[in-house]
């Protein structure tokens, strides 16, 4: 999961970079995108382990044995058949799917990112302010919305006009966030099974799978 921080991150860095081009980040600032960042962390393991499983995986497709109920699972007739209508969710099964296994878990991610880039959600609420601040050069933001406050409020509608011009341009960048997945990914989540070759980390991946017994 902590791969997908990457495009995100350097998502932040050209979003900063647009709405604030008078100042320069050499490092991406983290903490901007925190809150969907965390969003993700806190419920994309499950939401990607049911994807996997039980929706196409369904475990170990052994069966009582016919000939002794009471005893061990045996593997079902014409087993093993890696090719079977169920798809087992053994190391070997997901090895041998791995193509699409790759595609369930690109999907998931995509369309968790957008749901969360997605204006209403509390992520991108507190993603928006952090920009907004940033934009506005950080804790003078306040200050200055406070000392308009102070004046009578007659600057307010200026500084209203602003933070929608940031917000606008804030979420259309952040529309980008899952066509610049699949542009990073070098693929669509749909097609050619050897697609998304930039994630697929497929040897390190069938190596951690086929740890497990």
């Amino acid at each position: 999961m902590n791969n997908i921080n990457f495009p995100l991150l350097l998502q932040n860095n050209e979003m900063m970079a647009d709405i604030h081009p008078d100042r320069q980040y050499s490092t991406p600032h983290k903490f901007l995108m925190d809150p969907i960042i965390a969003a993700y962390r806190k419920d994309g393991y499950s939401r990607l382990e049911f994807a996997i499983f039980p929706s196409c995986f369904h475990g170990k497709c052994q069966q009582p044995n016919p000939a002794d109920p009471n005893g061990p699972y045996v593997n079902p007739k014409g087993c093993p058949n890696p090719d079977c209508p169920v798809i087992c969710g053994t190391p070997g099964s997901l090895v041998h799917f791995y193509p699409k296994l790759r595609y369930i878990a690109y999907n998931e991610t995509r369309s968790q990112l957008q749901a969360l880039a997605t204006p209403g959600s509390k992520a991108y609420q507190e993603t928006e302010k952090n920009y907004l601040r940033e934009a506005a050069g950080g804790g003078a933001y306040e200050r200055r919305k406070n000392i308009a406050l102070a004046m009578g409020g007659t600057m307010m509608p200026r500084i209203r006009r602003q933070e929608q011009a940031v917000k606008d341009k804030f979420r259309a960048l952040m529309r980008q966030v899952s066509p610049r997945l699949e542009q990073i990914c070098g693929g669509t989540g749909s097609g050619k099974l050897n697609g998304l070759q930039k994630c697929s980390w497929e040897t390190r991946m069938k190596e951690f799978i086929l740890s497990y017994p």
